[in-house]
This record gives C-alpha cells, structure tokens and sequence, in this order.
C-alpha cells in the first residue's frame, strides 16, 4: 500500500473539492439563524439581501424592464435557497429557476408561490409531485408525457418550458427537431407551454448563431397557432453582453448576488454590482514563533526570525479552497494578513508580525469588508485557481447565515 498523509486523503477522496460541492445537495434547514449562533469560534455568513436588490433593479434597468427569472440552484449560490428565495418574491421578483426538484419543492413547503421553474431532470413518479405544487418543468423528450397523465390524473394542468438545444449539446430537444415535440405537446390540452428557451454557450459570435435557432423554431410554432409563452436565453452572461439575448425574459445566476460571470466582465463592471455575502470566522490562537519554528503539517512554513501568526477556525470542510497559502489573505482590524501554510479541515493561519493588539476572538473575514478594505470571492478565486461561482457553491449548507436587509 503506497505511503499517503491524511490531509492528502481527505483531498483525495474528494471533501476539499468534489465533497464541497455536493454540499449543496443537503437539507438547507440551518439558514436563519440568531446573532448569539456565532459568539463562538464557528465560521458564519453574513448575507445581506439589500445587495440582491439593488442588484436586480441593475438588471431590470440594464435589460430594459425584461421579467426576470432569477436563477437560486446549488442552495441560491450558497446564499440559502429559502431565505433568498422568499426574498426575491416578496421584492416582486417575476419567478425562480432551480437546478433539481427538490430545490423547487422546498420552495413551495416554505411558502413560496412564485413561478418556479425546474431545470432539473424528473421521472415518472415525480410528475404527480410536479403537477400538484405548480412546479413549471423543462421538457424535451417524452417523458413531458408523464405530466400529461398527471395532469389529467389530478385534473390540473402541467406548466411546462420547451428545452432548445441551439448548439450547448448538453441537453434540449435540438432545434432542427423541435417542431415534432411541439406538435406532441401542443396537441395535449392538459400541458400549458409557458415558455420557449435554450442555454447560450457564451462563445459571442456563436451565441448570435443559437438566438437565430431559437427564435426559428419560435417563429414556426406560431404560425402553425401554437402559443409558446416567453422566449429566454440570456444568463449573466448575455445581460452584461448580448442584448439580443434578452427576449422576453432573463435568467441572472450569480450576477444577483453580486459577482461576475467572468474574468472579463469582473474587470469591466459594466453593471455595479454589489456582492451580497461575507464570510466571517474568528481567531482562535495567537502565536509566537521563533526562528526554525514551523507551523501544520509538514511544516511547509517556517519561521526566519521571530514572527507571529494566528490560527483562524475555518478550513475546506466550510468550503474553503485547499490550496492558497502564500496567495491569499484574509482581513484583521480592518488589514490584510497573507495566510500561510495549508488550509486544513478547520484550520487557516496567517502572519500578523507587527500587530501586537490582536488577540483571541477577534474577527477574520475570508472575503468581503471589514472597515475600509475588501476581500472579493473573485480574488479568492484567483488564488485557488478557480472561479467565484465555485467558490460561493463550495459553501458547506451547515454554516450559520446571517439575513440583514
């Protein structure tokens, strides 16, 4: 059996990346919770919803008063799908889209009432499910048939949105065969087309090619009297850079919560955005090196001279990227501090040489502000050698947040 560490392990075995993200498939019970949760020494986000409105009037006024459609899959990017989402109604948001359908149907138990939309995949046993709490379904083969029976079963109707593959070659009926389907679905009466869409690949002169496509197939449909909803296909993406794409309807995923699509965008700031969460933990130990002294396992990190460092308690089990010692920093009484060594389970630690006033308890902030200063996610990205939409689904459900408006 080949020699293998533990932190390598658990790397390995997919909790500093892989496992992170399946977080997101958790119950998202532990959303809201009081400002006495985070007295101890557990990491906590803070989230404030004003952000996600100003936000989206951005977007609204960007876009020229389209809908919105506003996308909260993977836990509303590890801001709280419920939280955020009966926000987004209560702010007179058009409706949601959700990646799974348990995403939708937790929704409708928290009392949301809004158009939901799920993107997700379903079966057969889940369409009496679908029919029964309003939950509008992505469609693309036969199986839009199985709500039909539901439909007819529960004697409601099934709302349904048509899946155009344009040239993603994910998922979609494609759109040179997308006049079969509608002739199916159109003929059930117990099926209501809402809405017409398809995914941009975001490759700019292709994304041209893909709106002719969806717009073709639209076009055809109505003129054999077919009532085909709202057309959509602009995400982040296409709001900040293809008006073309806006349609009837926009589908803005991370840029409601304050970050950019790309690199690109990141740096033109086309829209101001205003990022919606901090993350927030504590130093648990203040530490004086001296000289050779090193610091976690391995000690990949030695002491030159007398140095002191603090231990903050987070690390990758909270979502926290692995690998960005000697890249990063977090902020202290309003500084930054590089953080050094490796990023363990529920450990980080930075050197704070020269600040003899911190102590035990005081906050650290991974990203977002303290005082005057500001850690993005996408400079936390950028030094895990990632993007800020990984970065914000890669936050464990678990963690404590807190809603301000």
């Amino acid at each position: 059996m080949s020699n293998i560490n533990r932190r390598d392990f658990l790397y390995g075995a997919g909790v500093l990346t892989a496992g992170a993200m399946n977080f997101n498939s958790l119950s998202c019970a532990a959303e809201t919770v009081s400002d006495t949760r985070h007295s101890s020494w557990d990491p906590w986000l803070e989230i404030d919803l004003s952000c996600i409105s100003h936000n989206i009037d951005l977007i609204k006024q960007h876009t020229n008063g389209r809908k919105v459609m506003a996308v909260i899959k993977g836990n509303a990017y590890g801001h709280g799908l419920t939280e955020v989402g009966k926000y987004l109604e209560n702010i007179g948001i058009y409706g949601l889209a959700v990646g799974k359908l348990q995403e939708a149907l937790a929704l409708r138990e928290a009392g949301v009432k809004c158009p939901i939309l799920n993107f997700g995949p379903f079966s057969q046993p889940d369409s009496d499910l679908i029919v029964e709490n309003d939950i509008s379904q992505s469609v693309y083969s036969s199986s839009a048939f199985f709500l039909s029976d539901s439909a007819k079963r529960l004697n409601k109707q099934a709302r349904v949105h048509i899946k155009v593959d344009t040239g993603m070659g994910r998922v979609g009926v494609p759109h040179d065969e997308a006049a079969l389907i509608f002739d199916d679905i159109a003929s059930k009466s117990e099926i209501k087309i809402e809405g017409v869409f398809t995914a941009l690949t975001e490759e700019k002169e292709f994304d041209k090619v893909q709106i002719e496509r969806l717009n073709d197939v639209c076009d055809k449909a109505e003129v054999k009297g077919y009532f085909i909803g709202l057309r959509h296909a602009a995400s982040s993406a296409g709001i900040m850079d293809f008006p073309d794409s806006y349609l009837d309807m926009v589908r803005p995923g991370i840029a409601i919560y304050g970050h950019y699509p790309s690199d690109r965008e990141y740096e033109l700031k086309r829209l101001h955005l205003k990022p919606a969460m901090t993350f927030k933990t504590r130093v648990c130990r203040v530490n004086d090196l001296e000289s050779g002294e090193g610091v976690s396992y391995h000690r990949p990190f030695k002491a030159e001279k007398n140095e002191k460092v603090i231990t903050a308690s987070t690390g990758y089990s909270d979502g926290i990227p692995y690998r960005i010692a000697d890249k990063a920093s977090v902020l202290i009484r309003g500084r930054k501090f590089p953080l050094i060594a490796a990023v363990t389970a529920n450990h980080i630690t930075a050197e704070v040489t020269g600040m003899e006033d911190i102590k035990t308890g005081d906050e650290v902030v991974l990203f977002g502000m303290q005082g005057n200063e500001r850690i993005t996610a996408e400079e936390l990205a950028a030094a895990a050698d990632t993007s800020s939409y990984k970065i914000l689904l890669w936050m464990n459900p678990l963690l404590p947040r807190i809603y301000k408006t």
